[in-house]
């Protein structure tokens, strides 16, 4: 018995051992793997969020209505129909970047909103203080006469919040 166990004893030893090396070598190779992924993750995350401060940027200056107005201007309706044209092409522009609220903060995504909302505000107003008949061109003209400072600094700041969360983010 004592010479069996001789021989079985420094096996045993040995299989033991090599199965904590293994078991080492296996969790050091996980974390390696979930630190790769990590990273290569990070760098994705990087770029769809650059690329929604893009895409959130560009739609406020798309929806700037100065340039809303100028670029969307039709002579053939009426100040009803570019009412309702307007709004429509508002709701295409926002419904195609609401997925960008995902990488922004909520502060900043509800500075966009505000912005968006303020700009319907504005349409409407304007549009109900003007016969619904008129050419299209009124409602263009009043629209860019009365944008005026409080529509003019919610965009501003949304771009600025965009800006500066970038930044934060990311430096200058």
């Amino acid at each position: 018995m004592n010479n069996t166990l001789l021989i079985f004893l420094p096996s045993v030893i040995v299989v033991v051992f090599t199965l904590i090396l293994i078991y080492l070598f296996m969790n050091q190779e996980n974390r390696r793997r979930h630190q790769e992924i990590r990273v290569k993750e990070s760098s994705e995350m990087f770029k769809l969020r650059m690329q929604a401060y893009e895409r959130l940027t560009l739609l406020l200056e798309r929806l700037n209505p100065e340039s809303l107005i100028l670029r969307e201007q039709r002579h053939d309706l009426s100040a009803l129909q570019f009412q309702a044209h307007l709004l429509k092409i508002i709701r295409t522009e926002f419904d195609h970047n609401l997925t960008m609220q995902i990488y922004v903060t909520i502060p900043t995504w509800e500075k966009v909103k505000a912005a968006k909302e303020g700009l319907v505000r504005l349409i409407n107003t304007t549009a109900n203080n003007i016969d619904k008949k008129a050419p299209a061109l009124e409602l263009g003209r009043f629209l860019i006469e009365n944008t005026g400072r409080d529509l003019n600094l919610y965009f501003n700041d949304a771009i600025a919040s965009i800006r500066k969360e970038m930044n934060d983010l990311y430096g200058k």
